[in-house]
This record gives structure tokens, C-alpha cells and sequence, in this order.
């Protein structure tokens, strides 16, 4: 079982590696600074553990529960989230690098300082989350609500949001943030709400 597991590596710095994990139900555990290679989660119910300063290699969530579970600092290397609720997660300071996000629920997540290289974000619910201060390198997001989400101090030059909804985005005074983002006519006008410019 997985809180076993989890025990077991904490005793013995060891790490989780080529396992199978379906319909485990852990919350609130301390599950911190663990490494996980080639694991995968299937309808796994893991609300509000600690995965802090964790490293995932590899790995694979399918169909789980992760709400207001905590990955700060924690490093994700090609590995997979899919059809899965990540309300309330915090990632700060995490590195996702080669990630794919698919169909997820991902309100209210604190992406603050993270890293994005060469992930792929689709069809998926990020209203209202934070990506203060986010390093942004040839991610790819399509068809992701971000309304009302606080991209303070992101640069989004080159970053294509054009069949995103970005209704109400937060951002500096300076409006810095969406200098050179790729958006659609329509978007285009909602921005412009956003910077007062007046259409005629």
C-alpha cells in the first residue's frame, strides 16, 4: 500500500520506484523530499498530503484527487496529470520540465516561481491561480481557463493564449506582462478593456 510505502522510504532514504498505485486513499501524510520513478497513480484519492521537495521522474496520475496537496520545490520531469483535481495545490518554486496537463481542475493553484519548460497544458480549469514570477520556456497552453489568474511579473511575449479564456487577468500597473502575447481579435478586445484603450 502506498502509505506503507511511504513510510518505508522515510525510515530508509530510499525511493519509490516501478510501482502501481489504484485506488489508494492517503491524506494528510508527511511525504516529504521522496523520489518517485516510473510510479503510477490510477484513481488514487491523495487530498492534502505533503510532496514537498519531492522528485517525480516519470510519473503518471490518472483520474486522482490531489486538492491542497503541497509540491513546493518539488521537481516533475516528464510525467503526466490527467483527468485529475488539483484545487488547491501548491507548487511554489516547483520545476516542471517536459509535463503534460490534460483535462485537470487546477483552480486556485499557487504556481508561484515555478519553472515551465516544454510543458504542455490542455483542455483544463486554472481559474483563479497564481503564476506570479513564473519562468515561462516554450510551454504550450490550449483550450485552459484562466480567468481571473495572476500572472504579476510573467513575461508572456511569445506565449499563445489565443483559444485560452483570460478574462480578468491580473497583472502589473505596467501592464508589462503582455507585452508580445499571442491573442485572438476577440481577446484582443478584452485587453483593451484591461489597458482603457477605447476602440471606435
Amino acid at each position: 500500500m502506498l502509505r506503507d510505502e511511504i513510510i518505508h522510504v522515510l525510515e530508509t532514504e530510499t525511493a519509490i520506484e516501478q510501482k502501481v498505485f489504484e485506488n489508494e486513499r492517503v491524506s494528510g501524510m508527511n511525504a516529504e523530499k521522496i523520489m518517485y520513478g516510473h510510479v503510477r497513480f490510477i484513481k488514487c484519492q491523495l487530498p492534502e498530503n505533503d510532496f514537498d521537495g519531492g522528485e517525480f521522474v516519470d510519473a503518471e496520475f490518472d483520474g486522482c484527487d490531489l486538492s491542497n496537496c503541497h509540491f513546493k520545490n518539488a521537481y516533475f520531469r516528464n510525467c503526466k496529470f490527467r483527468n485529475c483535481k488539483m484545487d488547491g495545490c501548491s507548487f511554489g518554486s516547483a520545476l516542471f520540465k517536459g509535463i503534460r496537463i490534460e483535462n485537470c481542475s487546477c483552480r486556485y493553484c499557487n504556481f508561484v516561481s515555478t519553472l515551465w519548460e516544454n510543458t504542455i497544458a490542455t483542455d483544463s480549469n486554472m481559474e483563479q491561480s497564481f503564476f506570479s514570477e513564473v519562468t515561462l520556456k516554450k510551454p504550450v497552453f490550449h483550450n485552459i481557463n484562466f480567468t481571473s489568474a495572476d500572472f504579476f511579473k510573467t513575461k508572456l511575449r511569445g506565449i499563445d493564449l489565443s483559444d485560452c479564456i483570460i478574462s480578468n487577468l491580473m497583472v502589473s500597473d505596467t501592464y508589462a506582462e503582455l507585452a508580445g502575447v499571442k491573442v485572438n481579435i476577440y481577446q484582443a478586445a478584452e485587453l483593451a478593456k484591461l489597458l482603457k484603450v477605447q476602440i471606435v
